[in-house]
């Protein structure tokens, strides 16, 4: 698969969780490279990514479910390291408010994706979840 502008933004998202505890672990950086096998993109593709990351205009998703689908992976990277800090917390709920959720859904949204995360749900059935009450 090729490295689109919607996937660079959203490694370039997966990047800014992983760096929102100021301190990138290894189980951080395992889960962003299993994210991109799952869709398709190398670990060498990542990491170019990343080495050029000042270059790129970072762009929200467009649909409610590119959305979901880039909030479930940041969650996916904030527990990746078996606990979840204040500040990986935090930075999902900028995201989400970036994103162009209301504030009000803010919380919900992110206590929704986080409990997910913890609990390994396969993101097929948070996305199918998320589209049945839309």
């Amino acid at each position: 698969m090729a490295l689109t502008p919607e996937l660079k933004n959203h490694f370039l998202h997966l990047y800014q969780m992983a760096l929102s505890d100021a301190d990138i672990g290894l189980k951080e950086l395992e889960a962003l490279y299993l994210i991109g096998q799952d869709r398709g993109i190398t670990r060498e593709e990542i990491d170019a990514l990343l080495l050029q990351s000042g270059n790129v205009d970072i762009l929200p998703p467009q649909s409610v479910l590119e959305k979901i689908d880039c909030l479930y992976d940041l969650s996916l990277i904030a527990w990746s390291d078996g606990r979840l800090d204040p500040e990986e917390r935090g930075t999902l709920e900028r995201f989400c408010s970036r994103f162009g959720f209301e504030d009000q859904n803010v919380g919900p949204i992110c206590d929704y994706l986080l409990d997910e995360a913890f609990k390994k749900t396969p993101k097929e059935a948070i996305l199918l979840t998320v589209s049945n009450n839309l």
